[in-house]
This record gives structure tokens, C-alpha cells and sequence, in this order.
């Protein structure tokens, strides 16, 4: 019924065919089946997790992890490391959960032991990707020019030697930070690899009159770089994530899903006071829209380290609350 009362014949009695083509149609249409309208359908984006969130927990018992994490509805992982296993190994193990890996966390210049850096061979990387099945790679952490480097001493506080360096860096070091990753993504690219960098609450500092983001969005290729916003770092610094995205439409080509609790104090250091996902100061739905206008298709919860509940039941609350927007 239209919102007039429409009268279903119009004022004259339909034909015999007439009718029933209409019934027909209608029964049809109750029938078919239909498509969720949240945001993450059967058909649509993937609710991911990087596993980092789950690191203990993997290294201890890989297949009841990923077991879980299968069984609480993700549906893609994105590695930050290989859990002591071989690429061969972790990929069987994915298969048995029903688990696909789109991407994987690679450090530039590591400032701890990692089982493939960037400044590897290309190829050795795009060999495991294969195996493994992603096609992205992701540095998760910005690099310093060799007169700066990150060194951490035995019992350091990283998050104050982090902060120091960049303290220090000025534009041209962000500049050379800037060319690192146009150059290893150009040679990531040669085998059919793309590149992205993942941010924390440090790059959204200034440095001369713009934001550090807004210098390596700047001077790094587009048709090589993209961004993943890792939406509570800079949710912690006071930077709307859905503003972003939309400011930067095109350029950001991946999520990482985690909140902020409303006490959090911004700043530009490596702190922050996180919540479960839908419990903090973020607007999802609202950062769900600018993520659909711009395209981006790829989202991981990751929640960090300490979980005021067990782990495996805060990521249930983050996904369940991501599956009903």
C-alpha cells in the first residue's frame, strides 16, 4: 500500500493474466532471498584481524587461535610476523580454519628479529606472498635515515626512544622516510605486490607547517603508496578518522578497527588508551560511510594489549559490533 491508500485496481478490475503476472511477481519477490544492509553482508567487505592481536595465544596453539577467531566470524587475517612457523605451515593452518591472509605487516629497518624485512630481496617476499596467498604488503612502522637509527638497549622504553627519534627527524628526514617507501614499493611492484604504510599517533605530529601524514601523503606516489589508517592512533591524537578518509579520498586503502576510551588525553607520543570497538569516542557509522565513499574494502580489528577481558572475547564484542552497523 502506497502512502495515499493507493487502490490496488486503479479503479478498474484487472485481467485474469493481469492479475495473476502480479501475484506471480509478487509471490517472487517475498520469496527471494535478501541481503543484509549493514555494512559487512555475506557479499560485501570482510571483517578482518591482524594477528598481532593474538600473538601469545597463536605462538602457544596456532590452530585453536585461528579455530576461534574462524568461529567468531572473521573471515581474513593480516600477519605481523609468521609465528614461528614457515610460510608453507602458517598457510595449511589458515586453510584448516577456513581463514584467508590478504596482507602482512613488513618492517623497513627492524629494530627487533623479524622473518622478512623490506630490505630483503623482493622476490623472497613475493615467493611467501604466494604461498601464503596475500598481495599487499604493509610496512607498520616509519624508517629513519641512517643518522638517526632506532636503537633499543636492553630494557629501553620504546615508546620514548621512538618518540625522541622523531623529535629530531625534521622534514628531511620524513622526506627520506617518504622515499624509502616509493622506492620499495616500486620494487614490490615489479612482482605484483602493492605497498602500504600503517601510521601510529607519532605522524600526525606537525613538522614544519602540515601534519607528518600529510608530508608523506605528499611525497610518496600514489600509484604506489597507499595508507592504512589505523583509526585509534589517530583517533588518539584528536584527528577524526571519517575526516581523514574523506580528505584523502583515493589514498587510503585500508583499516585497522580499533577504539578510544572518552578519558584519553591527544597527544602525538605513542599513547593510547584504547576500548573495545563501539565503546569509545569513534563515530563507526559515520567512518563506515567515508570508508564506502572512498572505496576501501579491507578492515582489521586489532586490539591491543592489556584487555581489561580475555582476548578472545573482546574481539567477539568488536566483531559482533561491526557485524550489526
Amino acid at each position: 500500500m502506497g502512502e495515499r491508500g493507493f487502490d490496488l485496481f486503479g479503479g478498474m478490475r484487472p485481467s485474469r493474466r493481469g492479475f495473476l503476472a502480479g501475484g506471480l511477481a509478487a509471490m517472487t519477490a517475498a520469496c527471494a532471498p535478501r541481503e543484509a544492509s549493514g555494512f559487512f553482508p555475506p557479499s560485501g567487505p570482510a571483517i578482518g584481524v591482524q594477528l598481532y592481536s593474538v600473538g601469545p595465544e597463536a605462538a602457544a596453539d596456532l590452530d585453536g587461535t585461528l579455530g576461534k577467531l574462524a568461529a567468531i566470524g572473521y573471515r581474513t587475517v593480516e600477519l605481523a610476523g609468521y609465528i614461528g612457523r614457515t610460510p608453507t605451515e602458517l598457510r595449511a593452518a589458515l586453510d584448516r580454519a577456513g581463514l584467508k591472509c590478504t596482507s602482512a605487516h613488513v618492517p623497513g629497518l627492524p629494530f627487533r628479529p623479524a622473518p622478512r624485512t623490506l630490505d630483503d630481496d623482493p622476490g623472497l617476499l613475493a615467493e611467501e606472498a604466494r604461498i601464503l596467498g596475500f598481495d599487499t604488503v604493509i610496512m607498520p612502522l616509519f624508517v629513519t635515515p641512517p643518522h638517526l637509527p632506532i636503537r633499543l638497549n636492553p630494557g629501553d622504553d620504546v615508546k620514548k626512544v621512538v618518540t625522541a627519534i622523531v623529535a629530531k627527524m625534521g622534514e628531511d628526514g620524513w622526506k627520506w622516510c617518504a622515499d624509502y617507501m616509493n622506492r620499495k614499493a616500486a620494487g614490490l611492484s615489479k612482482h605484483g605486490l602493492k605497498f602500504g604504510f600503517h601510521n601510529h599517533g607519532n605522524e600526525f605530529g606537525p613538522v614544519g607547517n602540515r601534519s607528518i601524514m600529510e608530508l608523506l601523503i605528499a611525497e610518496t606516489d600514489p600509484a604506489l603508496v597507499s595508507f592504512q589508517l589505523d583509526c585509534g592512533w589517530a583517533a588518539g591524537t584528536g584527528t577524526d578518522p571519517a575526516a581523514f578518509i574523506r580528505r584523502h579520498k583515493g589514498r587510503v586503502s585500508a583499516l585497522h578497527i580499533k577504539d578510544v576510551v572518552k578519558s584519553n588525553v591527544p597527544n602525538f607520543e605513542l599513547r593510547m588508551d584504547h576500548a573495545e570497538v563501539g565503546k569509545g569516542i569513534i563515530d563507526w557509522r559515520d567512518v563506515m560511510a567515508a570508508s564506502r565513499e572512498a572505496g576501501i574494502t579491507r578492515f582489521f580489528v586489532e586490539q591491543e594489549a592489556p584487555h581489561l577481558r580475555p582476548v578472545f572475547d573482546v574481539l567477539k564484542s568488536n566483531h559482533d559490533y561491526l557485524a550489526a552497523l
